[in-house]
This record gives structure tokens, sequence and C-alpha cells, in this order.
């Protein structure tokens, strides 16, 4: 489906009558997209913060399965959820570590509870955020998201959801779902100070598994215990309120926006790696 210029593709149509097969067939064949994809999951796959290969893995929104080849090259497994059937086309490939199913992210997700390591969703989720078909209701379909991405996490899990949300009121409802289900975090801003090449990634650290009562010890809880194999589980992520500076920013080519990769390849191509980037945290 034609997108006019400066449009956004969630107020066009819902997601699988937007991805039709011959955008889809459009989408997979954009090296511009490929290239932005990848590192907006390479990014994500840092802050995920898992230290180990061999971690199970959910992505969000997986498309064509462009954000699933840094997974792969980390040597972890994942599991891509779409509603869209020709995206989910080119991304099955049997001689890869994944797996591909189409699901709609915003109702009940039928994978079974508490298997996943962590989760990544790139240029998705802002989706729920619209009511693209008759019935939908924004705030049930987020709410259902956050719930069902807690149900299949291991207790402490991360997930990291990158989004370009219309307006402060579509991340307002993000945030506000995701901690009614539980989970804590931050919101962590890449180039916080350019309207051009910022990036926002939603950080959500699970629920710990509560302790079982007779592993209690007197005059103090028994030792959380996270699950996934070589998770590092981490307590939520801090900062100040206003940007702190985590070296010098760069500033990207392109303006953001909505739908998947919205943002201009610029930024993500030269986005380094680790620490080297200008950023903002702020706890939920």
């Amino acid at each position: 489906m034609s997108l006019s210029r400066g449009a956004r593709p969630e107020r066009t149509a819902a997601a699988e009558a937007f991805y039709d097969p011959a955008e889809a067939s459009k989408y997979e064949a954009s090296a511009r997209m490929g290239k932005t994809q990848r590192h907006l999951a390479e990014r994500a796959l840092h802050l995920l913060d898992i230290r180990q290969p061999g971690a199970m893995l959910l992505d969000l929104g997986c498309g064509t399965g462009f954000s699933g080849a840094p997974l792969e090259r980390a040597g972890h497994v994942w599991i891509g959820l779409d509603v869209s059937e020709g995206m989910l086309k080119a991304a099955r490939v049997p001689t890869r570590r994944r797996d591909v199913l189409c699901a709609d992210i915003g109702a009940p997700l039928w994978i079974r509870k508490r298997i996943v390591d962590g989760a990544v969703s790139i240029s998705a989720v802002q989706w729920l955020c619209h009511a693209t078909k008759a019935g939908h209701d924004p705030a049930k379909r987020v709410r259902q998201f956050f719930r069902g991405l807690k149900a299949v996490l291991v207790p402490g899990a991360r997930a990291v959801l990158q989004v370009y949300p219309e307006q402060q009121s579509d991340m307002m409802l993000l945030r506000d779902k995701a901690v009614e289900a539980g989970f804590t975090g931050s919101l962590v801003v890449d180039y916080p100070r350019s309207e051009r090449s910022k990036k926002l990634f939603l950080v959500l650290i699970a629920p710990a598994a509560a302790p079982p009562a007779a592993a209690a010890k007197p005059g103090g809880g028994a030792r959380q215990r996270g699950g996934g194999k070589g998770v590092r589980r981490a307590p939520a992520l801090s900062g100040g309120r206003g940007g702190v500076a985590k070296g010098k920013g760069r500033r990207g080519e392109g303006r953001g926006g909505g739908g998947r990769g919205g943002g201009g390849s610029g930024d993500a191509r030269r986005r380094p790696k680790g620490q080297n980037v200008e950023r903002g945290d702020r706890p939920l």
C-alpha cells in the first residue's frame, strides 16, 4: 500500500493490510530499510544486556526478519511474531536459528509461559496506540500486550522496545500500561537533543520471582533467582530526569517517523555501539 510523504502508516490501515504482499516485497528489497532495522536491533540487543549466547529471544513485530539477524549473529535463537503474512514469508528461512508465527501482538500470545530470556521490538509497538480496525481499543490492546509479554518472559528478564510514538500521550499510554503490568525500567533516549536523530527505547525489566516461603531466611528474604541461561539480571536502569551524556553524540540524516524503520538511515548507520552514544535515561 502506497504511503504519501510525511504520513504515518498507523493512520493509513491495519498493519496486515498496509504490509500487503506488494509492500512486503518492496520492504524486503530495500537496502536502506534493512540497514536501519539491523542497526536499531543491534542497539536494542546491547540494552538487553545478555552476556552469553544461547538465549531464547522474542522479536515482536519481526517483519521480514531484518531485526532478527543481529540476534542470530550473537548466537541466540529467536521466535518472531508479526501480523502480516506477507512480511513473514520473507522471514521464514528453515536453515536459520529462528521460528516465526503470524500473530497480533495486541491479542493474547500463544506462547508457553516463562520460556523467553529477553524480547526486542523494532518500530512496531506504536501501532497498538491506534485503533486501526473497528472494535480496537488502544488502551485495552496495550494492556494485553504487556500482560502477555510479562507472562512469557522468565522472571527478571528484559524487554527492549524501540518505538516511534506519534505524540506524548502514546508514550504515556505505553509507560502506564507497562508499569501496571508490573514492569520496572526506564526510557532510554539516544541523541535526546536532536529531533532528527532521536531514538526512543523503552527498556523494561520483568518482575523477579517471589522466593518460596520455605526458603526465606530469618532476618532477610531469600536470594532471588532469575531465569534464562546466560542472562545477566540487573536492577532497574537509573538516570537523572535531565539528559545524561554518554560520550559525544552524532547527528544523523533523515527525520524519524512512524512505521517500521521510520527513522533516517544516516543516524542508525553511524550509531556507535556501547556507551559512545549521547543519551538520556528517564526512570519509569
